[in-house]
């Protein structure tokens, strides 16, 4: 709609300044059966046109001047346009173009053809009202158009005659000043009220006589000079006079016309370029959000990844909880028998509770980690994935003008979202069970020879029969039996045990502690990726929209210097005086 209207203005302007050249343009306006035509007809001093009681003038008429043959009165064209141009051998017409007009309140086509391409053209617009009913809806709606064009009015209030005395004629003129002051937001109304049907009837009445004669009769027939019409003559006459200052109020409104129409054509354009400059801004603070929100996706992830590594540490914990109940189950002192033949034998085969750790307690929790992890990494590259095609797609629906080009960023932008994310899932791979049941195994043997090597299989049976003795004053003589080494190693044996379960609880720790940084690493990864992949696919949209209202501001302020030329143009036409 807005290109169509600055198409329309830009083709007014130029047929404006084509027609710099031309004579004054005229355009006569009002309702049917004001008597447009028979005003016409006065200023031509002959019926050209018809008139009546029902819409006479259904087109737009050019009435130019013409030397024509004495047989011929009138000769007529029809423009591709559609306008109509009859060439009349009117004197009036050498020097100013008259434009006949539909009737404002008859076929909307018309009317809106008229206020759409003939208004903007006009130098003058002689707005012909009928005395018996001035000013109508349809007229103070049209006046109130012409003031976005800021064309001169001049009214005539045709039909005066109807009025039975000066007194009514007064009042009926006092009424359309005042109103059309109003209107027109000015102070001083050009009005002569006229009886167009009486001078023309007046104009008649004399060509049977010589031009001599007739030009008499124009000033001193009564009928015609009470009429007022000679004063209405007069004064548009005086347009044609470039020597007074009417005539340079002419060569100010001819030369005005192009100006109007360049000022609307610019505040047209003013108001396009800057609605789009709000929606290039616009546009720009979305795509810069949209690139902006995978910040928020990043904190989204993060929260949703507390829920896999607390399942994933839950794992260590469970088995480490478990290996300190083997522990506990194995180092105690009604074990040390069967034990004591692991732990004073060298080449023993494996303990049962060795392998208890290794098959049943680590092996099954290295393979459920591995199988979560496995799913954490799934989860990452499918919630990466499936994130990216939002963002993609919330390009090409809100900015569709780049989706060729998008496509083409797709082609390099795919290794972004399909990353690997396996460092936590080495971890795991890297944690032997048979390497982590040995350690658990040494450590036994450990415990066993520091506590009771240096006793040999006698101390320790001694030890052992004095740790199940009652505590009684025999107990003291069986002690005294005992060596004092065997007392000690007894008594330091819950200290040795408790250190093997911290021993298992630090590696335990140390184990979840790398697993949650690595499981760390490859979340942080996987939002950076899908951040990189959103900034490069968001890229073409940001330049675009920077690009756009870049170029909309530089012509805002290339608006702001043909504003400025125009004031100038316009002062330098108001400046126009008469030369002495």
């Amino acid at each position: 709609m807005y290109m169509y209207g600055q198409m329309k203005e830009v083709s007014l302007l130029i047929d404006a300044v084509s027609q710099l050249d031309e004579p004054f343009l005229l355009v006569i306006v009002g309702e049917f059966n004001s008597g447009k035509s028979t005003v016409i007809n006065a200023l031509l001093g002959e019926k050209y046109l018809k008139d009546g009681v029902v819409p006479t003038t259904n087109e737009i008429t050019f009435l130019r001047y013409s030397e024509l043959e004495f047989s011929e009165q009138q000769r007529c064209e029809r423009h591709p346009d559609g306008q109509l141009i009859c060439y009349l051998p009117a004197s009036i017409l050498k020097e100013m173009i008259i434009v006949d007009t539909p009737g404002t309140n008859v076929i909307l086509q018309r009317q809106q053809r008229l206020t759409e391409e003939f208004v903007p053209r006009a130098d003058l617009l002689l707005f012909v009202i009928s005395a018996d009913r001035p000013l109508t809806e349809s007229e103070v709606a049209f006046l109130r158009y012409t003031q976005q064009w800021k064309k001169k009015v001049m009214f005539v209030l045709n039909k005066s005659d109807i009025f039975r005395n000066p007194n009514e004629l007064e009042e009926a003129v006092a009424f359309v000043k005042e109103n059309t002051q109003k209107l027109l937001n000015t102070e001083h109304v050009i009005l002569y009220p006229v009886s167009a049907r009486s001078a023309l009837e007046a104009k008649l009445s004399a060509s049977y006589k010589t031009q001599k004669e007739s030009e008499k009769l124009s000033i001193t027939e009564p009928l015609w000079r009470t009429s007022s019409f000679d004063e209405l003559e007069k004064f548009l006459y005086s347009f044609l006079d470039g020597s007074t200052s009417t005539g340079i109020e002419r060569m100010k409104l001819k030369l005005e016309t192009p100006i109007g129409i360049a000022e609307q054509l610019l505040c047209a354009c003013q108001k396009i370029v800057s609605e789009k400059c709000q929606h290039a801004k616009q546009d720009l603070m979305a795509v810069n959000e949209v690139v902006d929100s995978v910040k928020e996706y990043a904190v989204k992830m993060e929260s949703s990844g507390i829920s896999w590594k607390r399942q994933t540490l839950s794992l260590i914990d469970s088995a480490q909880a478990r290996i300190i109940k083997v522990i506990e189950s194995t180092l105690q002192l009604s074990n040390l028998d069967r034990v004591a033949l692991y732990a004073f034998k060298e080449k023993a085969a494996p303990m049962a509770a060795t392998s208890s750790v290794q098959n049943d307690i680590i092996g099954p929790a290295l393979s459920d980690a591995q199988k979560l992890l496995r799913e954490y990494m799934t989860w990452l590259q499918s919630t990466n994935a499936r994130e990216g095609k939002l963002y993609m797609e919330s390009f090409e629906k809100r900015w569709p003008s780049l989706v060729d080009q998008q496509k083409l960023v797709q082609l390099h932008t795919r290794d972004f979202l399909a990353g690997n994310y396996e460092q936590s899932v080495k971890v795991i791979e890297n944690f032997s069970a048979a390497a982590a049941s040995k350690l658990f195994e040494q450590e036994i043997r450990e415990i066993f020879l520091g506590t009771f090597g240096g006793l040999g299989a006698a101390g320790l049976s001694a030890s052992l029969l004095t740790s199940v003795l009652p505590t009684t004053i025999e107990d003291l003589l069986a002690l005294g039996l005992c060596s004092a080494g065997g007392f000690v190693a007894i008594s330091n044996f819950p200290a040795r045990r408790q250190r093997a379960i911290v021993k298992v609880k630090r590696t335990a720790d140390a184990l979840a502690l790398e697993m949650e940084e690595a499981m760390q690493k490859d979340l942080f990864e996987a939002t950076r990726n899908l951040e990189n992949f959103v900034k490069l696919i968001g890229k073409p949209y940001q330049d675009s929209a920077q690009s756009r209202l870049d170029e909309l501001l530089k012509m805002q302020e290339n608006l702001k210097d043909v504003e400025k030329k125009l004031e100038t143009l316009q002062i330098e036409i108001q400046n126009l005086h008469i030369s002495q």
